[in-house]
């Protein structure tokens, strides 16, 4: 919902902050007075192209500012996952006389592109040759289907189950005919690769294992001489002195002998004997390294060569083992596609044919339901523009069912009008005048109200051409779509304006040689007073007063 607009030199409006509410907003006001600028305001903010001459004269930049409630999941649907951290949306678009223009969500910079793409999910400005949703052809099946029950609505669902596995089969196929164009020459390819990488038998963390063994067979003689002079030291007894592990020993003895005369010494006896036997074990363990180690040119030749064999395959096929041997197991199951290439295709022709012939039900199924579907709308559609002074109109939901499969069924769906006796049926988008697209619209809208999710609404130009009860039955219509949406609409009949919500007056005034538009919204004696205005012109009269308030009372009663 648009609940504030903020405006800056735009056209003949200098400064202007203005609050929107929720139900039928009516903008009114004298011919000229600029009525169209607000909605020139918004397409802008939302993207629109943009002539420089809106620029307020003797101003270098124009800036709008809209303020947007997050209503429906469609939108959320649409935008990007930074802007979603919000339940709003401040929308604000900057332009300057020399064309540079700057647009910004919720302070972040975006493209111009980017205001159209949300724009739909966020208003519907019905006007003189305006392009939304419901003038787009491709929404129209969308439109269609949303008049149909739960039922129609399972049926969709299934098909469009049933419609993604069959997509997803026939590109597979597809993948696998286009991999294996020159199938035996990949094969040959793979059986290669395989045999490479498989002749060596490689173990993970075997390149690691292999580096340490290099390392200690390079360095064997400055090890052993190292690991035989610590040996020596804690083991080894001489003429000259005693080993550690020996005189260790001794010590332990010497203490036990006066234990019974020194009780504190037990606990360090304890101490020393648990180093001596720790003592014992490394001392054990080093004669074994000892032992082991040696220098064995052929033994160290051996591991570099495999080891080289291996980086070689890194090279080529991943930068670890691990790696080398995923890249392996994926070529083995292409192999075996290659190898079994005729069964694979026969698979998938027998599962595409069986999902085509799913695809076939439900898609007739579909077709008989939207036929009904058409039918009853059409008469929907047809009683509310008779309602609204259009009754030379008919309507035709064209449907063409095709042998191609769509996400959606096989159906091409159209809605087609002619609103004038003896004119043929054509393109919504085709229709000239703009009252009658946007009564068009009003009846489209008032048929679908609670199964659109565009949460605002904008009728502009919607009392062209009518008058009297048609115009309250529009007012009345636009009163009822209220109730689901935002709506607004710029209106000179009273008629219509007596059903607002909220009313707003549109006006043009002049202060020291400039132009200049103002909006105020009204409070009850002040819309009784613009509503007499619109009845009985310039000069006021008590009957035209009193006449004015008995319509917004009636409109009032409606309305309970």
């Amino acid at each position: 919902m648009l609940s504030q607009i903020n405006i800056s030199n735009f056209a003949l409006i200098e400064n202007l902050t203005i609050d929107f509410y929720e139900g039928l907003n009516v903008l009114s006001g004298e011919t000229g007075a600029g009525k169209s600028i607000l909605i020139d305001a918004i397409n802008y903010v939302l993207g629109s192209k943009f002539n420089k001459d809106l620029i307020r004269y003797g101003e270098d930049k124009t800036y709008v500012e809209a303020i947007f409630t997050i209503d429906n999941q469609e939108i959320r649907n649409e935008l990007d996952p930074e802007f979603l951290e919000e339940d709003f949306l401040i929308i604000s678009r900057e332009t300057f006389l020399n064309g540079k223009s700057l647009a910004k969500i919720n302070g972040r910079s975006v493209t111009v592109n980017y205001l159209k793409k949300i724009s739909p999910f966020l208003i519907d400005i019905h006007g003189q040759h305006d392009n939304q949703k419901l003038l787009d052809k491709k929404t129209h099946i969308i439109y269609l289907d949303s008049y149909g029950d739960e039922a129609h609505q399972e049926n969709l669902q299934k098909y469009n189950s049933i419609f993604n596995e069959w997509n997803q089969a026939v590109k597979d196929k597809q993948d696998l005919i286009s991999r294996y164009g020159d199938k035996d020459k990949r094969q040959e390819n793979l059986k290669f690769k395989i045999e490479e990488i498989s002749s060596l038998d490689m173990k993970i963390g075997e390149d690691e294992e292999l580096s340490d063994k290099i390392d200690l067979l390079q360095n064997a003689e400055k090890i052993s001489d190292n690991l035989s002079l610590c040996y020596k030291l804690l083991y080894e007894s001489d003429e000259d002195s005693k080993s550690v592990y020996e005189s260790l020993n001794i010590c332990i003895n010497s203490l036990k002998a006066v234990e019974n005369n020194l009780k504190s010494l037990k606990d360090h006896i304890a101490v020393m004997e648990d180093f001596y036997y720790k003592l014992q074990d490394i001392t054990y363990d080093i004669r074994n390294y000892m032992e082991n180690i040696s220098y064995d040119e052929d033994q160290l030749n051996s591991i570099n060569s495999r080891l080289y064999q291996i980086q070689n395959l890194k090279k080529k096929y991943g930068s670890t083992i691990e790696d080398i041997l995923k890249y392996r197991d994926e070529l083995l199951k292409e192999y075996d596609e290659i190898e079994n290439f005729g069964v694979y295709i026969k698979k998938l022709d027998n599962k595409i044919a069986d999902l085509e012939n799913d695809l076939n039900k439900y898609g007739s199924i579909i077709h008989n339901e939207r036929v009904n579907l058409g039918q009853n709308l059409e008469k929907r559609l047809v009683e509310e523009l008779k309602y609204i002074g259009m009754e030379k109109s008919k309507i035709k939901v064209y449907i063409e069912e095709t042998d191609t499969f769509y996400k959606n069924g096989r159906d091409q769906v159209e809605l087609l009008i002619s609103t004038n006796q003896g004119e043929p049926l054509k393109e919504l988008n085709r229709i000239v005048s703009g009252g009658e697209l946007s009564r068009v619209m009003l009846s489209i809208k008032t048929v679908f109200a609670d199964k659109d999710n565009t949460p605002s609404l904008i009728f502009d130009e919607i009392d062209n051409g009518i008058s009297g009860k048609t115009a309250q039955c529009v007012g009345e219509k636009l009163y009822q779509i209220s109730k689901e949406h935002q709506v607004f609409c710029i209106t000179h009949l009273p008629q219509i304006a007596v059903f607002s919500d909220n009313h707003y007056k549109i006006e043009k005034f002049s202060k020291e040689n400039k132009t200049f538009t103002k909006i105020e919204k009204l409070n009850k004696n002040s819309k009784e007073m613009e509503i007499a205005r619109m009845i009985g012109g310039k000069d006021l009269t008590k009957l035209t007063i009193e006449n004015a308030k008995e319509m917004i009372s009636f409109a009032d009663n409606y309305k309970l």
